[in-house]
């Protein structure tokens, strides 16, 4: 089964994603995506893959696929 990535999101110092889309997204679909609770998005098929680097450990994110 093939994915297609929708965004990647990296934390901010203040705990907050921000989120850096792919050219297919526009930014009412992203709002909607954002206000949408995770569980949901999941349900519908979304998948999330947790993004954490070995060398800088305080660097933490996810990439949200579809």
């Amino acid at each position: 089964m093939a994915r297609t990535l929708i965004a990647t999101a990296l934390y901010s110092s203040k705990g907050k994603p921000v989120y850096c889309t792919s050219k297919k997204v526009t930014d009412d679909q992203l709002s909607i995506i954002r206000k949408t609770p995770r569980e949901e998005l999941e349900e519908i098929g979304f998948t999330f893959i947790n993004l954490n680097s070995y060398d800088f450990p305080n660097i933490r994110g996810y990439a949200i696929f579809f």
